[in-house]
């Protein structure tokens, strides 16, 4: 007779079984494929989402070390509305309170004509005035080829009904940037507290 593993109850023969080398394989495949759904069925996916938008923002007059709001049109996913936009796209709220880390990424087009930036910052706040995050790039006005990524990242304990994440960007220019244009922009939260 057969006897199991300790832990997770595997069959396994013994030496006073009779050789049955197919029936013993097949037996210790049923039970770990039964075992491994068991474990499946009992994950339950963690609240996530990423909202974005790839249509042109247009910004005029950007005075050098302002912050300007970056808006959100859709989510490319939204796991069990784990977030709602608000504030016609300026603002993404998590459903759910905890701890939720954040992603924002803004594409940087070169600016043509007028004075461009000399460097460019991404960042992530929470409620507009919490800065969680800040990433930059200096030199901006030299990239040749013409667009930069730049990403903030952090995370933040959020009530799961007033608090919010928002994305912004902030120039450093010598005169006001009289027009710029940014594109894709992307803002993904993850709740890290266990449900």
């Amino acid at each position: 007779m057969p006897a199991n593993t300790i832990n997770r109850g595997y069959p396994y023969s013994v030496p006073s079984d009779p050789a049955d080398i197919p029936q013993a394989m097949e037996d210790f495949a049923t039970a770990v494929d039964a075992d491994v759904q068991g474990v499946y069925n009992g994950v339950q996916l963690r609240p996530a989402a990423k909202a974005i938008a790839t249509t042109q923002q247009k910004y005029v007059n950007t005075a050098s070390g302002s912050l300007r709001g970056v808006r959100f049109s859709s989510f490319q996913f939204n796991v069990s509305g784990a977030a709602v936009l608000a504030d016609f796209g300026l603002r993404v709220i998590p459903q759910l309170p905890g701890y939720w880390f954040a992603m924002g990424t803004i594409s940087f087009p070169k600016p043509t004509g007028g004075t461009p930036p000399t460097s460019v910052s991404t960042v992530l706040l929470k409620n507009d005035s919490s800065v969680l995050s800040r990433g930059g790039l200096n030199g901006f006005a030299t990239i040749a080829d013409g667009t930069v990524e730049l990403v903030a990242s952090g995370g933040e304990f959020m009530n799961g009904t007033t608090d919010f994440f928002n994305v912004s960007w902030s120039p450093v220019a010598t005169a006001t940037v009289p027009t710029y244009y940014i594109y894709t922009r992307t803002l993904t939260m993850v709740r890290m507290t266990q449900v």
